[in-house]
Order: C-alpha cells, then sequence, then structure tokens
C-alpha cells in the first residue's frame, strides 16, 4: 500500500506501524536525464523522468512478514538499455532506514548510510529482473 501523507499508521492489534519513505536521486555525471520506473508485487509507481539532480520519493507501510520489494528499472542516453536494481528490500533494508535515500549514477545506484554522512554504500546493476 502506497501512502503519500501518512508518517504512521495503526495496525489492526493497535500497535503504531512506521512508514518507510525512499527516495532516488539523479546523480548522472554528463547531466543526462534518468529515467526509472519502479514497481513493488502490489504497486506500479509509473515511469518517471528526472533531470539531473531530480529526486522521486515515495512512502509506504512494509509488509507484516517482512517481504517488501520495490525494484526499479534505469536508463539514459547512451547506457545501452534498462538497468536494474531492488531499490528497497526488507531484510536487507528495514534495519538500516526509514528514510532510505539513494543517488544513481552510471555504476550503479548508492545508499546514504547515516552514521558516516555519505552515499557509501554502493551497488553494482542486475543484469536483468530476475
Amino acid at each position: 500500500m502506497i501512502l503519500a501523507m501518512v508518517t504512521m499508521g495503526s495496525s489492526a492489534e493497535g500497535q503504531i506501524v512506521k512508514t518507510t519513505d525512499v527516495t532516488v536521486t539523479n546523480w548522472l555525471s554528463k547531466g543526462q536525464d534518468l529515467t526509472m520506473h519502479c514497481k513493488s508485487k502490489e504497486d506500479d509507481l509509473g515511469e518517471r523522468v528526472l533531470h539531473k539532480l531530480g529526486t522521486f520519493s515515495w512512502h509506504f507501510i512494509p509488509n507484516f512478514f517482512g517481504r517488501t520489494l520495490f525494484f526499479c528499472s534505469f536508463s539514459w542516453d547512451g547506457s545501452g538499455g534498462n538497468r536494474y536494481f531492488d531499490i528497497y528490500v526488507e531484510k536487507r533494508d528495514k534495519d538500516r532506514c526509514t528514510d532510505c535515500k539513494w543517488i544513481v549514477s552510471e555504476a550503479g545506484p548508492c545508499w546514504y548510510n547515516a552514521t558516516s554522512a555519505a552515499y557509501d554504500v554502493c551497488y553494482g546493476y542486475k543484469s536483468s529482473l530476475l
């Protein structure tokens, strides 16, 4: 479920449930536009075009069973086609961020590490959605 304005909700048992925010920033070195398309099993966020340093953000409540996954395709002039990355994996990300910030460059996405105050946790792209 995607939430636009809510930052906290409550479960049927009355427990406080925190939302997670994800922000992606275009960090391509030559100033190209970044075309991205993110989705989960339940939600398609649509295709977006981010200009240099442009951002796209969304909010959601992680799955009760710990299986929330948002995956994205990225492309830009000269990229040679789509690049893929799992931008939010609950098992990887739930304990390290509720405000998950990413920059996307030609080399791959880098996550903002609040401990070091830098985008210093970087990953390569996947070769396909599988």
